[in-house]
């Protein structure tokens, strides 16, 4: 073995280890740090540590340090290779030790993650689940219909009273909102964090973590039909973890959530839902998507990742991309015109957006609220948990405010 060397530490905020070449002692070593055949970057071994020194490993100044790019998913560490550039000498380390993975099932389901309907025995483990009796006829055949489709319709899931209490309470966060309260919204052409003020209620602003303030909206959420098929297809409790509420349609292009909503220790383990707040009408900016597209192949930015952010520029060729693939592979592209109290179920990777709003001054109130399981980590948590709130049905956490 012509060198010798180690990975001591593999974690978001950096890869360290060290490595020489014992047959020239004082030469350097460039190392490359690997996805799969896809460089993330290099450096040369060429940094002092006491502790080399110590143990008389060459002269001591043969560690590295790397800082992974800084939106590259927790998980996706778990299958970095460092090499010593220009040869086939990968070092040793235990970085899968050093990046737990909290899922309570992992990424047999592929390189990115997801839950065990994505697995390529996801009919056999239904088909299980059903004879043992951990799944009535109704949900097997509800989860058979989403793993085909991408998505699932609940009729009336919410009941009228709690659609009423809710839609109240939505006003009243418009009208006095409480502090912490924030929306998302264009000030002056550029996206913004500020408080709820009705001049902005309009257009494609989102109110959000409405659970945070909000019991009404936490018992909404957690409405049981929603709850008992996220807990199936999640194989745990789910987690909410970001919502937004709209007054009118998003008019959003097709995308995928997976781009942008970042589920750190496992980037596939998610899933949406769309709660009718009033009846859909024709025109007023349908949700749309493209039936199937969840099982379409992953777009992957810089090569690498699921997640969008840190490649902005590829942006545009990635939305073209559902379009394409769309038409390369039948996708077939339906609206949503539901009832109040329906919500849509729709798996991380479906495709889907807003529809054009046809109708001027019509409104599209609707409730969204991504879902993980309870043992995974939104990005925003990689610092470290955050207090959040939990019902028996539901966690949930957000990254605008904690409990007081």
């Amino acid at each position: 073995m012509r060198f010798k060397g180690f990975v001591d530490r593999c974690e978001p905020y950096g890869v360290d280890g060290w490595v020489y070449d014992p047959g020239a002692p004082l030469s350097r070593v460039r190392v490359e740090f690997l996805l799969g055949e896809a460089k993330l970057g290099e450096c040369v071994a060429d940094l002092r540590r006491d502790d080399l020194v110590a143990a008389g490993i060459s002269d001591g100044h043969v560690a590295f340090v790397f800082v992974p790019p800084p939106f590259l998913p927790q998980a996706s560490l778990t299958a970095l290779r460092v090499r010593v550039a220009g040869t086939d000498f990968v070092l040793d380390g235990p970085a899968a030790a050093q990046t737990p993975v909290p899922a309570a099932v992992r990424a047999e389901a592929g390189d990115f993650g997801g839950l065990w309907i994505d697995r390529a025995d996801w009919l056999d483990r239904l088909a299980f689940k059903h004879r043992q009796g951990a799944l009535d006829e109704a949900a097997t055949v509800q989860i058979f219909r989403f793993v085909r489709d991408g998505y699932l319709v609940i009729p009336g899931a919410v009941a009228q009273g709690a659609l009423d209490a809710l839609n109240g309470e939505i006003e009243r966060m418009w009208r006095d909102p409480p502090a912490g309260m924030l929306i998302e919204t264009a000030v002056d052409g550029a996206m913004r964090y500020i408080a709820p003020e009705l001049r902005y209620r309009a257009g494609a602003t989102k109110l959000l973590d409405l659970f945070a303030a909000s019991a009404i909206a936490r018992r909404v959420t957690a409405a049981e039909p929603c709850v008992r098929f996220l807990s199936a297809i999640f194989a745990e409790r789910p987690k909410a973890f970001q919502q937004l509420a709209f007054w009118n349609g998003s008019q959003q292009a097709m995308h995928k959530d997976t781009a942008y909503v970042k589920i750190d220790s496992n980037p596939l383990a998610l899933a949406a839902t769309w709660l009718a707040l009033e009846d859909v009408r024709a025109g007023a900016g349908e949700l749309e998507y493209f039936v199937g597209s969840h099982r379409a192949p992953h777009y992957l930015f810089g090569g690498v990742s699921k997640w969008m952010e840190g490649h902005a520029w590829e942006h545009d060729r990635f939305l073209a991309s559902l379009h394409a693939d769309a038409e390369r592979l039948g996708h077939s592209r339906q609206a949503f015109h539901g009832k109040a109290g329906d919500v849509l179920v729709w798996h991380g990777d479906l495709a889907h957006g807003g529809s054009r709003i046809t109708v001027p001054g019509v409104t599209r109130r609707s409730l969204v609220t991504h879902f993980t399981g309870a043992g995974e980590v939104p990005y925003y948590c990689r610092g470290g948990p955050r207090a959040g709130w939990e019902t028996a049905e539901c966690l949930f956490v957000s990254e605008h405010g904690e409990p007081m």
